[in-house]
Order: C-alpha cells, then structure tokens, then sequence
C-alpha cells in the first residue's frame, strides 16, 4: 500500500519536541493532531499533525520521528513511496517503521527548514487504537550534527466505536435530593391520597423510565439495526397482581403464567445520544416485594463494529426491587455541613434499616462521612465511617450524630451551610402485627430520636404529656445544625423540630411509648 507524508512550510510558533511516550509532569504538548475520524479502531485514518521546528534541520542529513500511541497500526509499509512537499522519497530507507514509530529524513533537494518554520506531517491510513481514551504522540528529530535534545508532543482523544446505554427510573413526585436511580417504595391500593392518578379505582404510582447513553460514542449501539426491548416482572408475592400502564397501553403482570410476565415494548432505533423516555405508572395489589426488570437486545448480526456478534447482543439491562407497602410516607431531615443530631421521625418499612440501604437514596453519599450512636445501657459508642463499622443500621427511637462534609463538591462551605437533605420512608408506628413501638432508656443520658407524624401533618408534641409521663426527666438537649450549638429544649417539640435527634438524661431505667 501506498502511504503519503507530507511537510509544508508555512508559518507557525516555536513548539518543542520529545522522544519519550507519554508526557512528564514538567512537559507540555504544544504540538496539535486532527484526526479524520476519532473513532476506537477505524481504519484509514488521517492525522494531520502541527508543530513549529525549533532547529535548523537539513535535507538528506536530518530526521523527524513520530512515535504514534500504543495500540496504533499502519496501513502500509516501509516500501511506500513518500511523497514531501512535492519532493519524491523513493528511497526505501528514507522511512524506517518500527512498531509504532515512523522516522523519515528530510528530502534531499528541499528548502532547508529553519527555527520558526511551522511543520505539517499528513500520515495516511492510519488503524486507531481499539480501546477509547486519551492518547498521546511524541516529535523529536534525529540531527547529523548532534543528538536530538529537542521534542514536542501532541494530545488527542478517542471514543467508543459505539455508544454504551444504561436504563433509569424516576420515580414521582420527585424528591429533591435524591438520587436519580432510587426506586422509593411504593403504595398499595387504597391510598388515594398519594399523588398519582385512577384507573378503574385503582390507584396507580407513578414514574418515568429512561434509556439513555451513558458514554457517547461515534454510533449507536447496534449501528443502523433497531434495538428490541422487553419488561419483565421478575418476582412478586405469591397470587398478587401488578397492573402497568406503560405509555398509555395497560398490562396486567403476574408471577404466574395466568397473565403475562413479559411486555414486548417494540422495536426502534439507538443513535449515538439517543435518549428513550416512557411514561408510566403502576399499581400493585398486595404488600411485598416486587422487582421489574427491563432489557434492551441487539439482533444477532447487527453492525455493532468492531465487535459484530451473530448473537443477540444485551445493549442495556437493570431490574429494580420495589417495596409496595400499605403505607407510603416520605420525610426529608435537613442536614447541614458539620455536625447534625438526626432521628428517624418514622419507623422504617425495612427491618433492619441498613445505613446503606438510606444512603442508597442520598444524592451525594459520600458527604456523609460517618454516623455515631451512643447506647447509654451498655455504655458504649457505635461507629459507621472512618474506618470503622460497628454501626450499621439506623433505627426508630434513636438519635445520631452525623458527620457531613462537602469533601468533593465544594470543600470551602462554611459549618451550617444547608446541604441535600436525607429522606426516610416509613409509618407512624409499626404495621399490625407488629407490637406498638416503644424505646428504651437507662438512668443518665441517652440519645433518643422521637416519631411525631399524624394523619399526614406534623403536629407540636408536649414532651411531659406525650412521650415522658412516665419518666423523670432531667434535661432535654437539641442539636442547632445551622448554627452548630446546642439548643435546651423543654415543654414543647415544634414542628420544625421533627427528625432532630436529642440527648435526654433520666433519673432511672424506664420506656418511651411513642403516642
């Protein structure tokens, strides 16, 4: 094969060139690179390379080296007739080609290039490396009067041959804070107070399902193909129903083969950035745990290069574990940058309630840095975060002290600085069957967290006559998360006050009963 280089002199800046790989901490790449297509592993590639000579080099004496990036090949050989600013190399060993390296000598008979001149190297049909990401080429010249003390280099990016696709859901109403692919626990029927809407005297939750890129590449996933996509109800309490309406189409899902478990949502087309939304909503007949899954399928034989595949090819697949309860409450506790006394204002659908579990929801989970409890009956400290894991789940009735910072986003808010809040989902008290709940205390101070969710409103709540008529109390102490100091309460806990967590000392053991 033929491969055509060309030098044209033109003007330009003052570049510096290089003979190593990768560039070091002190070096920068001043010289620039285009290539004809960006694409992971295509073929008969240009790169047109920039760079301005530093040095006097001479015709027939003096050489210019690209060491292309690994993984790159070539489209011709070293018997390939070089063509330079209209001068022919017919000479064979006017180009050497070692792996990734091309040297070539300035044409004999041509201007001599002087400092200052800007340089254009054309290298044709060129195989991009197959694997996506950034890259780099060095320059450095090879002179007959001394060695090459003089390099530049040139960075470029590559991307994916194709696009790769994940699938979300976002679940409504939207609570601000969380994170977008939480799926939060749902309602059964009968709770037409829930913001959805009716079918039939059905009242279904609603949410929107996303198909979307999460790393954008030259083509869509399955090239010019359309992609296939099926949801699947996957697992359900036994007998129970889960009726979907999915963009306007109802289906009635079960577990059993008596209805269908499987919905063939069509067939169309990915692009590069081709973003897929459906608008749903779902009603479920029974409390459980349910779990949906959705999957996206290239046909076998479908251009998906450089990875062609005659078998059907997954291109995207998530399922979600759903909780459908007959209670479905959401609760925001405000946090703020430093220290905040917290309490779990309802008692949590899971049991045990994981720490991860409720971070799972947490827009940013990595500003809380750790989680503290003090259990004044055994005398001891339970730690999560830090290093430490003695601490792993949150529970009703039980203050914490939680640490957050802004360790990524922005390390310079000042303690108080409201961030994302962090929500809980439970019900006022625990679910028939289960026993009312009540909470411990031994004499001296204990962190208490206290439920005061009713009828849907948060309501004052007398301490004396509510949660203490039983006990002797000494003193109750909040925690002030805006202004980071301590706030004595008594008499009354105010609204604003629900999800604050408190420190209570006590002349001797005794039980609070939540009212």
């Amino acid at each position: 094969m033929r491969k055509i280089i060309s030098i044209l002199v033109t003007v330009g800046l003052v570049l510096a060139f290089s003979v190593v790989a990768m560039p070091t901490s002190a070096q920068t790449c001043n010289a620039t690179v285009t290539l004809s297509s960006d694409c992971a592993g295509a073929t008969g590639v240009t790169y047109t390379i920039n760079f301005t000579s530093p040095v006097t080099l001479l015709p027939a004496n003096d050489s210019i080296s690209i060491d292309f990036a690994a993984g790159t090949t070539f489209g011709f050989t070293v018997d390939a007739d070089i063509d330079v600013d209209g001068f022919d190399v017919d000479d064979i060993d006017a180009v050497v080609i070692t792996g990734t390296k091309i040297v070539f000598a300035v044409p004999a008979g041509h201007p001599i290039i002087d400092p200052g001149d800007n340089v254009q190297v054309i290298v044709s049909k060129v195989k991009n490396p197959t694997v996506a990401g950034d890259y780099e080429l060095t320059l450095d010249y090879d002179l007959a009067c001394c060695p090459g003390v003089t390099f530049d280099c040139a960075e470029y990016t590559i991307v994916p041959a194709a696009s790769t696709y994940g699938l979300f859901w976002d679940s409504e109403p939207t609570y601000s804070d969380i994170a977008f692919d939480f799926v939060p626990p749902f309602k059964v029927c009968g709770q037409d107070n829930f913001p959805g809407y009716d079918l039939g005297g059905k009242w279904l939750n609603l949410f929107d399902l996303y198909l979307m890129p999460t790393l954008i590449g030259c083509t869509g996933p399955c090239g010019t193909t359309n992609v296939t996509m099926t949801m699947t109800l996957t697992a359900a309490p036994a007998g129970s129903n889960v009726t979907l309406n999915l963009s306007g189409t109802i289906y009635n899902l079960l577990i059993d083969d008596a209805l269908t478990t499987e919905i063939d949502m069509g067939d169309f087309l990915l692009g590069a950035n081709t973003t897929m939304v459906w608008n749903n909503a779902i009603h479920f007949d029974a409390v459980g745990d349910y779990q949906l899954c959705a999957e996206v399928i290239c046909p076998g034989g479908a251009p998906v290069c450089p990875d062609c595949s005659s078998e059907d090819t997954v291109v995207a697949s998530k399922c979600w574990d759903i909780k459908a309860y007959q209670h479905k409450d959401a609760v925001k506790i405000d946090l703020f940058r430093k220290w905040n006394l917290i309490s779990l204002p309802l008692v949590p659908l899971e049991d045990p309630n994981f720490i991860e579990d409720v971070l799972a929801a947490y827009s940013d989970p990595d500003m809380i840095l750790a989680i503290y409890y003090y259990d004044q009956c055994a005398d001891a400290w339970s730690v999560w975060g830090n290093g430490q894991s003695s601490l792993d789940t949150l529970e009703d009735g039980k203050s914490y002290w939680v640490k957050v910072e802004y360790s990524h986003t922005d390390p310079l808010l000042a303690p108080g600085t409201a961030v994302p809040g962090l929500w809980v989902w439970g019900t006022p008290q625990p679910v028939p069957p289960n026993a009312p709940a009540a909470y411990p205390v031994c004499a001296g101070w204990n962190m208490v967290g206290l439920t005061g969710y009713d009828d849907g409103t948060y309501l004052p709540m007398t301490t004396d006559a509510l949660y203490f008529w039983n006990l002797t109390l000494g003193q109750l102490y909040a925690w002030d998360g805006a202004n980071q100091a301590w706030d004595a309460v008594s008499g009354v806990l105010a609204a604003n006050q629900v999800g604050e967590g408190y420190w209570i000392s006590v002349a001797v053991d005794g039980m609070i009963y939540p009212p």
